[in-house]
């Protein structure tokens, strides 16, 4: 709008200038949102975003939308011909359920069994207090087997494995309470694998330490030999 005689002086808008629903989406700048501050990691759980509730606009915090993981991943250990593998630290009281997920897992020798034992106070025990039994199946036969111990100085998990690197141990471990000082500390697993070659193996199984010591730890080795490659996570199960 033209004006006559000296020019007004400027004056900023306010609110009651805008009516309401004015300002169409062609008249914002393409970097109304881009040329602001971004985030460079998850949102705090107090952060809003907004959101159209039947053409209404409406804050939510983050908190009421993202997502809440069902395992936490505490530790990973890569195996590199060492000795056995050792979680010295992650189980505690935090989780009730912890799991150890095994990754192409490969013995130095071929043939050796799959132990498995717990640290108690930071101890490693070897005694005669193991309980286990799995079920193991081979699909070079139509027969099925089980196998078991009591009172042994270590759990069977897995025997015969083949020490070929194509034909390493996939599957889970999940141990149970390891904290509660009033039981016994279970576990459950289910691994596989294959031996001679050419014969893939399932063994499905669980056990017992028969203490009610709180378990702190957990020690993988073979029967003999090294672990030679493989990973295995551990994960707190909430």
């Amino acid at each position: 709008m033209g004006y006559i005689g000296k020019k007004p002086t400027d004056a900023p808008l306010t609110a009651s200038d805008v009516t309401d629903g004015i300002i169409s989406n062609s008249k914002l700048a393409q970097d109304v949102i881009s040329a602001e501050t971004a985030l460079t990691s998850a949102p705090a759980t107090t952060d809003e975003f907004l959101i159209s509730d039947a053409g209404t606009l409406k804050r939510i915090d983050y908190s009421l939308i993202k997502s809440t993981p069902s395992a936490t991943l505490l530790a990973t250990a890569t195996a590199s011909q060492d000795d056995e593998i050792d979680f010295t630290s992650g189980i505690d009281s935090t989780y009730s359920r912890y799991r150890l997920d095994f990754n192409n897992i490969v013995p130095g020798t071929d043939g050796a069994n799959l132990y498995m034992r717990f640290f108690q106070g930071g101890v490693l025990d070897t005694g005669s207090v193991y309980d286990y039994v799995y079920f193991r199946t081979k699909c070079s036969t139509t027969s099925t087997g089980v196998a078991q111990g009591q009172n042994q100085g270590q759990m069977i998990l897995l025997d015969t494995v083949d020490s070929q690197t194509e034909g390493g141990i996939h599957g889970h471990i999940n141990i149970y309470n390891p904290s509660n000082t009033n039981i016994n500390t279970h576990f459950s697993h289910e691994l596989v694998c294959q031996e001679n070659g050419d014969v893939a193996i399932g063994h499905f199984g669980h056990g017992r330490i028969e203490q009610t010591a709180a378990v702190d730890g957990v020690r993988i080795l073979f029967s003999s030999g090294n672990v030679y490659q493989g990973t295995i996570k551990l994960y707190g199960i909430t």
